[in-house]
């Protein structure tokens, strides 16, 4: 894929910004294709040896606009209260109408849904923290290894505290500044969920980056609940584009130009 091509896409995918594309996604009824990328050159360095994360990395194969079930296979276990923010969401969908969520206002849209789009993340490690910066919506989740170190405010993408278990990088995170959608369609997380993840590299004829979520928000759900996401290798991808979310949706009447509407408190 040309430069160009990578431009006209992330421009696409900032104009429309996240809550538009689910109303196309849920007018579809499919799931979004992935960012067509080329083949990994031959060339290509594999990631760094041992536990280490660091690289460049995409989500991989379609973007799925609502978690279906968790890994046990069971429904997701919303209380009343969750599905009926969902059913909410979903309806506004359906109307045309879509409530914006924080992508619309050029925001970080919280760890889950930022890693699953389709654009490159890098992360980077240094004694006592790991960073992920991701290429749309500026975002960055900031995990310490350190507690000691961890800001007392309240974060787009929480407050992260991580260790290593082996070769798993083990993530917890609260003190998240809003509320979150985990994906398009709104699956909901409130601002005192309380979010792991646990990361580990894996080669399965290709290197990947395996993430375990497990979310335990009981503002919204009947017990903790788990879900898998793979992201792939990708070193090729290291040059960001510029992202200009801004210029395209961060003037004042873009949610009333762009057809949106604020979801009731």
């Amino acid at each position: 894929m040309t430069a160009m091509d990578r431009t006209l896409n992330s421009n696409m995918i900032a104009r429309i910004c996240g809550a538009v594309a689910a109303a196309i996604l849920a007018a579809s009824g499919a799931a979004a294709q992935p960012r067509p990328l080329p083949p990994l050159p031959a060339d290509a360095p594999p990631p760094p040896p041992g536990h280490s994360l660091e690289g460049i990395w995409i989500a991989g194969g379609r973007l799925v606009p609502q978690i279906p079930k968790g890994d046990d296979g069971l429904s997701v276990p919303f209380n009343a209260e969750g599905q009926r923010i969902l059913d909410a969401r979903l309806a506004a969908m359906k109307s045309g109408a879509p409530f914006a969520n924080a992508s619309a206002a050029c925001r970080p849209p919280g760890p889950p849904w930022q890693m699953d789009l389709n654009f490159p993340f890098e992360i980077h490690e240094v004694a006592d923290r790991i960073e992920f910066i991701f290429e749309e919506y500026h975002g960055a989740q900031t995990i310490f290894l350190d507690p000691a170190k961890v800001p007392p405010e309240s974060r787009y993408s929480g407050r992260s505290i991580g260790h290593w278990e082996g070769d798993t990088l083990v993530v917890d995170t609260s003190g998240f500044r809003q509320s979150i959608w985990l994906d398009v369609n709104g699956t909901p997380a409130s601002a005192d969920a309380k979010l792991t993840q646990r990361i580990r590299k894996i080669n399965d004829g290709g290197w990947r980056l395996q993430v375990v979520y497990t979310l335990d928000d009981p503002k919204y759900y009947t017990r903790p609940w788990s879900w898998t996401r793979i992201y792939l290798w990708r070193p090729d991808q290291q040059t960001f584009l510029e992202y200009n979310c801004e210029e395209q949706a961060g003037d004042p009447n873009y949610i009333a130009q762009s057809g949106l509407a604020l979801e009731p408190k």
